[in-house]
């Protein structure tokens, strides 16, 4: 429930346990009585929510907090993509760069793909978009890791030979660029995903379709995957 309804659902309880309490010092403790009016004031109370569902309010405030959290989202997220992709740049992590372009573009398809085919829509995929953000949350986050990674490469080059042999700058060396060939490789997994259920959705002709979606359920296990591993 929005906080609205739930403020109001909330006083409503608080107001018929009060009038409650009112009954029974009014009328005295008799227990059918106090039954009956108890069942009531249950009613009454859970009413409050179940009117906000049917009149449409629910659905509007959903489609509310859906504009507002992608469109923040999206700046958010765009903004940061831009920092990496300098820094990512700077440290001379090519396919990075290329990486964090792609990302762009396919986090500007999404804005597009959401203001215009969801944002007011009564049945807007609500799976699609979910999973959809946690996955470009997730390959933002591994862009993230490769910056720092790219970092301690650097460090790794600069470190004085006489601090620490050879072999041990090689195996510290091997470990970071498997790191962040690991970390590129998810991308382009996390970009495929991303690319091809894109290309359903934009075909779809109905909401209720949008489970039986062959891609969406590798984008969901995704995003799941993403979320058990903290990212």
């Amino acid at each position: 429930m929005g906080s609205e309804v739930r403020n109001t659902a909330v006083v409503a309880a608080v107001t018929s346990v009060l009038l409650l309490l009112v009954f029974v010092w009014w009328f005295g403790f008799d227990w059918i009585l106090l039954l009956a009016y108890s069942l009531i004031a249950v009613l009454a109370t859970f009413s409050v929510p179940l009117l906000y569902r049917m009149a449409g309010f629910t659905l509007a405030d959903e489609m509310q907090w859906l504009e507002s959290r992608e469109s923040a989202d999206h700046e958010a997220m765009m903004d940061r993509l831009k920092t990496l992709r300098g820094q990512l740049d700077d440290l001379g992590i090519k396919e990075g760069v290329q990486q964090a372009d792609t990302l762009t573009d396919i986090l500007a398809d999404y804005h597009s793909v959401v203001e215009t085919r969801f944002i007011g829509k009564k049945n807007s995929p609500m799976a699609y978009l979910s999973a959809a953000r946690r996955v470009q949350k997730n390959a933002i986050q591994n862009l993230t890791d490769a910056v720092a990674v790219g970092h301690s490469l650097s460090s790794i080059s600069r470190h004085d030979d006489q601090a620490n042999s050879h072999e041990r700058k090689s195996e510290l060396n091997a470990g970071q660029s498997e790191r962040l060939t690991g970390l590129l490789d998810e991308n382009r997994k996390l970009f495929s995903a991303l690319t091809d259920t894109a290309v359903e959705v934009a075909n779809i002709r109905s909401y209720s379709d949008y489970e039986r979606l062959d891609t969406m359920a590798r984008l969901v296990s995704l995003a799941e995957i993403a979320s058990n591993t903290g990212k």
